[in-house]
């Protein structure tokens, strides 16, 4: 092989060998490149989170200077009491020892009960007097004539418990509005609406009574449950009788005669019916004009020239026409009505018209010129009541309906069983 290749081929494993070793290195270089930019990443975010550090620190150190502070304070408020207190000299001593005694001393139990009774006695008559000031109704039927002033022609006592009724709500006992003058005519509560028909037609000797409006001064007076019964007692003594339920604001003469009212008195006002159409028989010798549709205005229809007709042919056709208005809370429709009939009867029930209720209907009565033929008290409780309006004893008003009808069988049968 010539010398000149031989040249050549060591320099070229020298140049090889170098060039290993630069590889060698660079490879070494490029690792210590890594870890050096990794270090400088980790002084940097440890430099970032210096200021927050030295932060934190400053905010320590004022809290332990202030701690401190407060400390020093504290230690020296404890040294200042502990001096008062080493300063104060007790000048407390016992003069003789406490003795157990042998006996009870002070007041007694009865006494308590004896205060606390009559305390309690003044306070109950201390709250019924408050009650009593504050309870404005007229309690008893004698209150309502001296409050009203008028001639007082019926007094129908309050109706006994009935038989339970089944209702939406569940069974009750209770007072059921019915008719007593025709289910119980040999009631005491029917022989008090004879007796109030009676009056009524010995009212006027010059001209005998032929319309009457009936009405009351607020709601819940029993004015409906008047009218019908004292229709029925008319009837049953042989006047033909028409029962007007001229309430078109809540009628309820349909409910008392278990009657349908989908045609009546403002269907025949407003010229969807007729008469003879609309009226309905519901006894011997009484029919019955319910109140019909409920319109939006009841005053537009009542004070007409067709109602006025209406009524004057009610009292050709009729010996007697009763008509079921409205209370007088506020509504015109009775004081309207009035001046078609021959007068107007007010129902009053004790205990639940008030006395400004009262004098309200009173001067409403007054400012329109109404012939006011009397009161009726209603709901009367005979116990409540000092003076005696009643021919029989408190015992037959009292005594439930169902069982005087029941005596009054059982006695009827006994007799016959005998004979």
């Amino acid at each position: 092989m010539p010398i000149q290749d031989l040249q050549i081929g060591k320099l070229k494993q020298d140049l090889t060998t170098n060039f290993v070793q630069s590889e060698v290195q660079r490879s070494g270089l490029v690792s210590q490149i890594t870890v050096l930019y990794d270090t400088r990443a980790a002084y940097k975010n440890r430099s970032n989170i210096l200021p927050k550090l030295e932060q934190s620190q400053r905010e320590l150190e004022r809290r332990v200077t202030a701690s401190q502070t407060t400390y020093a304070t504290l230690l020296s408020k404890l040294q200042e009491a502990q001096v008062a207190e080493n300063q104060i000299i007790g000048n407390a001593r016992i003069i003789s020892v406490a003795q157990t005694p042998n006996k009870k001393t002070g007041p007694s139990k009865t006494k308590y009960l004896v205060g606390g009774g009559l305390v309690g006695i003044l306070l109950g008559i201390a709250t019924a007097f408050g009650l009593d000031l504050i309870d404005r109704s007229v309690k008893t039927v004698k209150e309502a004539k001296e409050l009203f002033g008028y001639t007082l022609i019926g007094v129908i006592p309050a109706l006994g418990k009935s038989r339970k009724t089944r209702s939406p709500a569940g069974d009750f006992e209770g007072i059921v509005p019915r008719i007593v003058a025709r289910d119980m005519p040999r009631s005491p509560i029917a022989q008090a609406y004879q007796m109030l028909q009676a009056n009524l037609k010995f009212l006027s000797s010059d001209k005998p009574l032929k319309a009457i409006v009936v009405t009351s001064s607020v709601a819940k007076e029993g004015k409906s449950e008047v009218s019908a019964n004292l229709a029925a007692s008319m009837a049953q003594v042989g006047r033909r009788v028409l029962l007007v339920d001229a309430d078109m604001r809540h009628p309820s003469q349909h409910h008392l005669w278990e009657l349908t009212n989908s045609v009546g008195l403002s269907n025949i006002l407003v010229g969807e019916a007729e008469f003879n159409k609309a009226v309905q028989e519901v006894m011997p010798r009484l029919d019955v004009l319910l109140s019909g549709v409920i319109p939006p205005n009841p005053v537009a229809l009542l004070d007409s020239k067709r109602m006025a007709l209406l009524m004057e042919t009610f009292s050709k056709n009729y010996d007697f026409v009763i008509v079921d208005t409205p209370p007088l809370a506020g509504i015109a429709d009775a004081p309207i009505l009035g001046k078609m009939a021959d007068g107007i009867l007010l129902v009053v029930r004790p205990g639940v018209v008030d006395a400004t209720s009262a004098k309200a209907a009173k001067e409403f009565l007054a400012r329109s010129g109404q012939n006011v033929l009397g009161l009726v008290a209603n709901g009367v409780i005979i116990k409540n009541e000092p003076d005696s309006y009643f021919y029989y004893t408190k015992e037959d008003y009292t005594t439930p309906d169902f069982v005087r009808e029941e005596q009054a069988t059982l006695n009827t049968g006994r007799q016959a069983d005998r004979s």
